[in-house]
C-alpha cells in the first residue's frame, strides 16, 4: 500500500543478532515518532518533548496512581537498547520507587531495572536488548499515591545528570540470552487518557 525510504549520510551501528540499530543519540523523542501510550498528562507527550525545566505542581508530567496502571512509551520502532534516562518529578523532596519493564510486543515483558527510595534525575543500564515498548511503573512516593515522570529518554549518555545516586537502591536484573530467539521470532511475524492527578 505505502512504501517510505529514508537517505541520511550518518553512520549507524546494527546489531548483527537482530539486525536491529544500536541508536546513538536519544530516539525516544516525538521527532522520531515516539508516543505515550499509557499514562495520565495534561499534554499526551509531555514526557518525550525534550522540556525539562518548565514543570510545575500542574503541568509538565505523566503520571500513574500507584498500585494501578503505568507509564508506557512505544518508540516507533524495535531498537536494541541498554541505557534510559528519566527525570522524576522533583519540586519538592519526595522520593520514589519504581521498576523499568522493556517489551517488543506488549505481551512479554522483561524487568530491567528496580529503584528504590530515589529522586531527580536517574540513568540505568541493563544488558543491550530489543525494545519497542518500555513500562515505569511506581510502586510508592514519600509523599502521596501518585507516581510523576517529567521526562523520559533513551539511550541516555554516560553524563547524564543524576540524583541521589545510591548503588545499593538500584537493582539490576538478568539478561535476556535465553528468550532472545523468541523476541526475534516475534520481531520477524512482523490512549490517551486525558485526567490528572497533581502532586499535592
Amino acid at each position: 500500500m505505502n512504501l517510505e525510504v529514508f537517505f541520511s549520510p550518518e553512520s549507524f551501528e546494527v546489531d548483527s543478532s537482530t539486525t536491529l540499530i544500536i541508536p546513538k543519540q536519544n530516539i525516544a523523542t516525538i521527532q522520531n515518532n515516539a508516543n505515550v501510550i499509557e499514562g495520565v498528562s495534561r499534554s499526551r507527550n509531555a514526557l518525550l518533548n525534550g522540556d525539562t525545566r518548565n514543570y510545575d505542581w500542574d503541568n509538565g508530567y505523566t503520571c500513574h496512581q500507584l498500585q494501578s496502571g503505568s507509564i508506557i512509551v512505544q518508540l516507533a520502532q524495535p531498537y536494541m537498547i541498554n541505557s534510559i534516562g528519566l527525570l522524576l518529578w522533583d519540586c519538592d523532596d519526595r522520593q520514589y520507587s519504581y521498576y523499568i519493564e522493556v517489551s517488543t510486543d506488549q505481551q512479554t515483558w522483561n524487568r530491567v531495572v528496580e529503584e528504590c527510595e530515589v529522586s531527580s534525575w536517574r540513568r540505568v543500564t541493563f544488558e543491550l536488548q530489543p525494545v519497542t515498548f518500555i513500562k515505569v511503573v511506581g510502586t510508592a512516593n514519600t509523599a502521596n499515591e501518585v507516581f510523576h515522570l517529567v521526562h523520559l529518554e533513551c539511550p541516555a549518555p554516560e553524563d547524564y545528570p543524576i540524583g541521589n545516586n545510591n548503588s545499593t537502591n538500584t537493582r539490576q536484573f538478568a539478561g535476556i540470552h535465553d528468550g532472545l530467539p523468541q523476541m526475534i521470532n516475534n520481531l520477524e511475524q512482523g490512549i490517551e487518557r486525558v485526567a490528572i492527578e497533581q502532586p499535592d
